[in-house]
């Protein structure tokens, strides 16, 4: 029988009378009691009642309050979305229907009406203000006067949710908990039991966004009343809204505490509710799969002044799909010293709160008007991940999830993982690993200049988008390895990776593009670390722009024993050769290189240069003087003759007023017909530049950009596609071996063609260069430990 079919002949069942009892497989109606005085009142039971096997309970606007256990017995439940249940009555037992909801037990989905804005606007009374200032300590004892008198007050208005909710998780077991659209303040941990599958509802998007009109009797809340925000009722969803006091736990007129949060977290994920011998103490399931889901719901920081809110604890498998976190400092976490396997998050985003600075008991954001601060009390000044996925585990998977980040450590962090996937995902700060083997990394849009931290793990980085800023982007190193020879604690492959230099639009960037750092990489040494295809690129800013590759740099960490901090180096041997090693290269532990690369063609670049209105120039308008030299082998001094590009008045407003911006260079790298080098190599090449002040040759400055495939380099002042210019005492070319035609490194080593022996660079016993020249007899020339010999 269906449940309409049921439904529909209500009134020949037998009313549910807990004095009478039940009957096996027999189905009782819960309707209102009529008393004496024509009013209606609940079913009370005051005592322990357990319902005969089988039986139906359908709720026909009845109520079972009191005091007392009602216990089911595969008793199936027929109700509608309102509260059936009393909030002192305990439901136990096995009860049946497809799925339950925290309305049975009285939640409330509609808390943004005004009594419960009493305690923000209490709180908010009691501030400091500019016409009646305070001490920190004076508004602070102030604003905790104002919020215990206003949290009293929360029991009256029934405004938390918490409690309706897990009484719903208990009784459905395992299964759907569903939470229709609407507001939902919590004063409690929701504490989510192995296999239940806690659901809400999705934001309805029907509202036309362009003429804000709904069409008529379509109201969120019914009659022809027109909500004072339509947009922000049809973007709601279902929303979560813990109210923390972020203090120690305050208690009402009768001394039950008014909130109580496990470690500052709005939800934990397969507690230990029902432990034995065979468990571990914090697990429900043994070694729990991933059946436990959490999904299609906002979780929203109530009460902004207290920041540290936390989102979800998992302990075990678990499954998070289209959730937000808005104003907290953390999303998920999972414990360190657990094995779980099947850790599922997707589509979920989260916001921490913006413009934070922890400062003592106050935490202060930043408004419009810099001399106004808002002043926020927190206490908890912990350093977090939004995403803190530890402990040993298989199959983790990571896939289009959106951090909007700020005033925490990081975006994600893992550690012991044994095989994840971590994809399509927007991630905008630092990322960690730690002991982790067989990660994917692949397709994620990284922001805000973050930097990736790892630490003996095997990771693969495939097609990924990185925003460069002040630090290297990526940090490989190992504290446990540290002293040891050769050692390889980490095994990372980067490839077809885009790590990019936005070149700012405005005047107002200058700060920021001086602010990038030349460095892509910095390692201790104790990697092995491929690179296939993986460029530093220029763009202009929130512009895709076109495809301007130039190679990696890479920084040395050397550690010295008692030393606190490492030495910096550049790593040279790379660096000079990044044009090359960026597009293919291994480096090995201790900083070997294996390498087998052939330039093919040394003969000098053609190149012209022309100020341009797509670039900004950041430095003191003038005419400047350029000058160019290829370099091929830094170290050997292997290169070109210098070619003068000229004089260029720079800065000045282009030909195009609408730009209304001074002009910086473009310099094509090619022919002056724009054909394009030919020389054979793919216009592979380091480009030294070199330039002075026109009036007098001053203001000396040189770079030298690892070009990879690109053909133009804009010069901003500051930098040439983020590469920055360095201070000299004069623009005067290197001198360098120009006789050379041709390179091919074997190693440590190179075998040269050229028309002479070289005469300056500093070579490595073994190198050969072959004599193409008509000069002399000898067939080629090799370096030895006593000098270049002919033979």
């Amino acid at each position: 029988m269906t449940a309409n079919e049921i439904l529909a002949d209500i009134e020949n069942y037998e009313k549910f009378d807990p004095v009478k009892g039940t009957v096996e497989g027999k189905t009782y109606v819960v309707v209102p009691t009529t008393t004496k005085t024509d009013k209606d009142s609940d079913v009370v039971i005051n005592r322990h009642i357990t319902l005969a096997h089988n039986t139906t309970l359908i709720f026909a606007g009845g109520k079972i309050s009191g005091t007392g256990t009602l216990t089911g017995d595969n008793t199936r439940l027929i109700a509608p979305i309102t509260q059936i249940f009393g909030e002192d009555i305990t439901v136990d037992g096995i009860w049946v229907m497809d799925r339950a909801y925290p309305q049975w037990f009285g939640a409330r989905n509609d808390i943004s009406n005004n009594e419960f804005w009493h305690l923000r606007v209490a709180c908010e009374a009691a501030k400091s203000t500019e016409e009646n200032p305070l001490a920190p300590e004076a508004e602070k004892d102030k604003i905790e006067k104002a919020r215990d008198t206003a949290l009293k007050n929360l029991k009256a208005w029934k405004v938390d949710s918490s409690d309706a909710i897990n009484k719903a998780m208990k009784l459905k077991h395992a299964g759907e908990v569903f939470l229709p659209k609407g507001e939902y303040a919590i004063c409690k941990t929701l504490k989510v039991p192995y296999g239940i599958v806690l659901r809400g509802e999705l934001a309805d998007y029907r509202f036309n966004i362009s003429d804000g009109q709904l069409p008529a009797g379509d109201y969120p809340l019914g009659g022809d009343t027109t909500p004072d925000d339509l947009s922000s009722y049809y973007k709601l969803g279902t929303v979560i809204r813990p109210l923390n006091t972020n203090y120690p736990l305050t208690v009402d007129s009768d001394g039950t505490p008014i909130t109580s949060f496990d470690n500052n977290f709005a939800v934990v994920i397969n507690p230990n509710i029902h432990p034995n011998e065979n468990h571990n103490k914090a697990w429900e399931q043994e070694f729990p799969p991933a059946f436990t889901t959490i999904r299609d719901i906002q979780f929203n920081n109530f009460w902004t002044e207290t920041p540290s809110m936390r989102g979800i604890y998992a302990i075990g498998g678990m499954k998070i799909e289209n959730v937000s976190w808005s104003q907290f400092v953390q999303a998920v976490a999972t414990p360190d010293n657990m094995y779980c396997d099947g850790k599922t998050i997707i589509n979920c985003g989260f916001s921490a709160p913006t413009g934070c600075i922890f400062k003592d008991f106050v935490f202060e954001t930043l408004v419009e008007e810099p001399k106004k601060i808002i002043k926020r009390f927190a206490q908890d000044q912990k350093e977090y991940y939004a995403f803190d996925l530890n402990g040993l585990g298989d199959n983790l998977y990571f896939h289009r999830n959106h951090m909007n980040m700020n005033e925490i450590a990081g975006g994600l962090k893992l550690s012991k993982s044994n095989g994840a996937q971590i994809s399509c995902n927007i991630i905008n700060d630092n990322i960690t690993f730690y002991d982790c083997k067989g990660i994917s990394f692949s397709a994620n849009h990284c922001e805000n200049g973050i930097q990736v931290k790892i630490s003996n793990s095997q990771i693969v980085f495939s097609s990924n988008y990185f925003h460069k800023g002040s630090k290297p982007t990526f940090l490989i190193r190992d504290n446990n390895a540290r002293g040891s020879v050769n050692v390889q604690s980490s095994t990372i492959t980067l490839q077809n990776n885009s790590l990019v230099f936005l070149d700012h639009e405005d005047e107002s960037s200058n700060l920021y593009i001086g602010n990038i750092s030349p460095y892509d990489i910095q390692t201790d040494g104790y990697l092995s670390l491929s690179i296939q295809n993986t460029y530093r690129y220029r763009t202009p800013r929130n512009a895709a722009g076109s495809m301007h590759g130039c190679g990696l740099a890479i920084l040395k960490e050397i550690w010295t024993i008692g030393e606190p901090e490492p030495e910096l180096i550049p790593f040279t041997e790379f660096n000079d050769l990044s044009y090359l090693l960026s597009g293919s290269s291994l480096i090995k532990p201790n900083f070997h290189i294996v390498h087998n690369h052939v330039v093919n063609n040394t003969q000098f670049f053609r190149a012209s240069a022309m100020p341009n209105n797509n670039i900004v120039w950041f430095l003191e308008k003038g005419a400047y003087h350029y000058r160019m030299q290829t370099i091929w082998d830094k170290k050997r001094l292997i290169g070109s003759s210098t070619l003068t590009l000229g004089d260029f008045n720079l800065g000045e407003i282009g030909s195009n007023p609408n730009m209304g911006k001074p002009q910086g260079l473009l310099l094509n790298i090619g022919a002056n017909s724009y054909d394009g080098p030919s020389d054979g190599n793919g216009n592979q090449v380091v480009i030294r530049l070199m330039r002075a002040r026109a009036n007098g040759n001053t203001a000396y400055h040189s770079i030298e950009i690892p070009v990879c495939g690109t053909r133009f380099l804009y010069d901003n002042g500051l930098s040439v596609c983020g590469f920055k210019w360095k201070q000299e005492t004069s623009i005067a070319p290197l001198t360098v071996n120009t006789m050379i035609q041709s390179i091919h490194f074997v190693g440590d080593n190179v075998v040269c063609k050229g028309t002479a022996c070289p005469t300056v660079g500093e070579w490595t016993v073994g190198d050969i260069v072959y004599n193409t020249g008509t000069a002399s007899n000898n067939a080629m020339w090799i370096y030895t430990a006593n000098g270049w010999q002919a033979r």
